[in-house]
């Protein structure tokens, strides 16, 4: 228990060391981000293939992109954008992947875009990944919880059935 109760005050801690204004979008605390860490990050909606995970980051030369999956809710994109994010903040993303030409030439019978996928990702272990949890929800909680964005708002759309029926 001690050893979670450090990790979130270390992670508040780097939240703080952000400097962060209230924020009422993803997309403001990316560019917080991206202004803390000196490089553009760009948000990329796509749709997952099977077996993937609901988002990554990927590091290029010049700026890094979070991929989340498009048909998701508000809330869910923003909890992903928020781990990854974390992932960033934390330092466990991979150098760099492969180019398509390299890609292809290296492994030329699989697709280069899941080379670049699969050697792009870090392989977090467990400890990374509940680091980037932890921070990934304190990220969070600064965009649900910001007083004026209204959260029951943004909840609502967690709630509906793809159907735009509620649960």
């Amino acid at each position: 228990m001690r050893g979670v109760t450090r990790t979130r005050r270390r992670m508040r801690a780097a939240i703080r060391a952000l400097d962060l204004p209230p924020l009422a979008s993803v997309e403001e605390l990316c560019a917080a981000v991206a202004q803390h860490r000196g490089r553009p990050i760009r948000l990329t909606p796509r749709r997952m293939r099977f077996g993937e995970p609901s988002g990554f980051v990927e590091s290029l030369p010049d700026e890094d992109h979070i991929h989340y999956e498009a048909e998701t809710s508000q809330l869910h994109r923003t909890l992903i954008c928020c781990h990854e994010l974390a992932h960033l903040l934390l330092g466990h993303v991979a150098a760099s992947p492969p180019d398509e030409q390299t890609a292809t030439v290296q492994l030329p019978t699989i697709d280069a875009d899941m080379v670049r996928l699969v050697l792009g990702r870090s392989h977090y272990d467990d400890t990374a990944e509940e680091e980037a949890e932890v921070m990934g929800m304190e990220l969070m909680r600064r965009l649900v919880l910001t007083p004026g964005t209204g959260s029951t708002a943004q909840l609502s759309p967690a709630l509906e059935h793809r159907r735009g029926q509620h649960v």
